[in-house]
């Protein structure tokens, strides 16, 4: 009831953003925190409009706070806010070392507010999610760790909420435990949760990145015959490198059901495999990332949920905040989640301008790309979250956005400036356009030879001869269809045609367990479309190579 009554008054919200957002940033923001050092530097008190607030605070990225969050790493209280800083959220960055994230009471309790609003709709329209079981955490480091200095604790924010979760459901057995999330390889864990998954009953499944769902299917299809023996007899077989504790909570809770087993041996060989629709007749509701960037992954993803299994984009949210709150079934993104914390936006043709445009959210326009600047309640003022999103829409006079993509992530060989957009949306167009699905992809300039682009492609199954020979001018005309510069460079011939470079199966997979390595939940490591690195292809294995005529 006290979720449904957030949402009203959320919702009453969106017919006058600017005087909810006046109100956040004046009462909520800067009023209390009138007294800390960054906030006495800054004359929050003789802050009364935003033309004063902007004014005073300039934009600023995590580098250019770093010194007054040093000082909170170190053991000082009362830098960002008066409030006390409790821990940090690790986030791994983009291209650099780990932030810390500071953390209040009143910010853990604006992000409660804001899952409040977001599952008060998904219960709304999905009753069965409120009453049925879910499946989550696939994977949890679960480790303590302690800031440098002052000791607060410090860890990813998807471990702090596994925990939340788990304190507030204790009287039920979660269908994933902890330590099995904990199983450190990556191998041994899918397996696992394939193992647990094929016996248990679950109407939700949720993760963060859609690659998720996508590699435990992957698994139960790969070793549908070892996981049918499983179950037949009970309990877990050799394949997996797992600790005792494992094994025995397997064999305790799956004793054995020659029955399912027969069921998993005749799906596994019938038509399309081992289809989550089929598998799971109880599934309605599939919650992940839907941006653009991972239209590859829901793609495959597609004949596993089939008519029946909805599918919702999850919260638009950072270790520093939520941007917005996706209130409907099968979009990208959500509306503006105004009231949370204090949101501007920079249009990205002018991110890299010494004095570029700054709008708030009743200013945007539909379809307009903008960078996502955010003030919240734990001392971010004014911080450049680095978020791309694409207007869709508005709700009342609050707009509707997607992400997709971080700034900076483009390339611009000579002149054509590519974005990561731009290159998904055309390899989507190829895939379609020769039935040659994906596992995943990235572009990146040639690391030799006349100036070009470089696709690193992991494809679903062995394309046909004629499709991997047409791939690189199908992908060349897609190049042009989304972005304009580009044919102007080609057709000056500044710019060669692209060359695709078939990379071995499971590529991207390893790519990945080494990305994650050091890291808290290898579930928020994002895919790479598009990088600057004219290297990255030596860290593939590259079957062949196809220029373009």
């Amino acid at each position: 009831m006290f979720a449904s009554k957030t949402a009203e008054s959320f919702f009453a919200g969106l017919s006058d953003p600017q005087a909810v957002q006046r109100s956040v940033l004046l009462d909520t923001m800067l009023a209390p925190n009138e007294g800390s050092v960054f906030g006495t530097e800054h004359g929050f008190s003789r802050i009364r409009s935003l033309a004063d607030y902007r004014a005073a605070v300039p934009i600023r990225k995590y580098a250019e706070l770093r010194p007054w969050i040093d000082r909170i790493v170190g053991g000082e209280q009362g830098v960002l806010t008066t409030e006390r800083v409790q821990r940090f959220f690790m986030t791994s960055g983009s291209t650099s070392a780990a932030k810390y994230i500071p953390v209040t009471r009143s910010f853990i309790q604006t992000k409660s507010r804001a899952f409040g609003i977001y599952w008060s709709q998904v219960f709304a329209d999905h009753p069965i999610a409120k009453t049925g079981r879910m499946v989550t955490n696939f994977s949890d480091s679960g480790r303590a760790n302690k800031a440098p200095g002052g000791g607060l604790p410090c860890g990813s924010e998807s471990s702090y909420w596994a925990a939340v979760t788990r304190a507030t459901q204790r009287a039920s057995r979660p269908i994933i435990p902890k330590f099995v999330a904990q199983i450190a390889d990556s191998d041994s864990r899918y397996y696992t949760l394939a193992r647990i998954l094929i016996e248990e009953s679950f109407s939700v499944i949720m993760t963060l990145n859609p690659s998720t769902i996508l590699l435990l299917l992957s698994k139960l299809q790969t070793f549908a015959a070892e996981l049918a023996d499983d179950v037949a007899r009970g309990g877990l077989g050799a394949r997996p490198t797992v600790s005792d504790e494992v094994r025995a909570y397997v064999a305790e809770t799956y004793t054995g059901d020659r029955h399912r087993a027969a069921e998993i041996r005749r799906l596994a060989d019938g038509e399309g495999g081992l289809l989550a629709h089929a598998l799971w007749p109880d599934l309605s509701l599939a919650i992940c990332w839907r941006s653009p960037m991972l239209k590859p992954y829901l793609k495959l993803l597609a004949p596993h949920f089939g008519e029946s299994i909805a599918q919702r984009d999850y919260l638009m949210m950072a270790s520093e905040g939520v941007m917005a709150l996706p209130i409907q079934d099968g979009a990208s993104g959500g509306v503006c989640a105004v009231g949370m914390h204090f949101y501007e936006f920079i249009p990205e043709s002018e991110y890299d301008s010494s004095d570029p445009t700054v709008l708030s959210p009743h200013e945007l326009e539909v379809g307009g790309h903008y960078i996502v600047v955010l003030t919240n309640g734990s001392g971010l003022y004014r911080y450049d979250i680095g978020d791309v999103v694409r207007v869709t829409g508005f709700r009342e006079r609050t707009p509707t956005f997607e992400f997709l993509h971080r700034a900076g992530r483009t390339c611009s060989l000579t002149g054509e400036k590519l974005t990561e957009a731009q290159v998904s949306a055309a390899v989507d167009d190829v895939t379609r356009e020769l039935g040659t699905p994906i596992v995943s992809f990235t572009m990146a300039p040639a690391k030799e030879g006349f100036p070009r682009y470089v696709a690193l492609v992991e494809f679903q199954a062995d394309p046909s001869a004629d499709a991997l020979a047409r791939f690189p001018t199908a992908l060349d005309d897609a190049l042009g269809r989304h972005n304009g510069e580009y044919v102007g460079k080609r057709g000056s011939e500044r710019l060669a045609g692209p060359e695709l470079l078939v990379v071995a199966p499971g590529s991207f997979e390893a790519r990945r367990r080494e990305r994650a390595v050091g890291l808290t939940s290898d579930s928020q490591i994002k895919p790479t479309h598009l990088t600057r690195d004219a290297t990255i292809a030596d860290a593939f294995d590259v079957r062949q190579r196809i220029v373009h005529p």
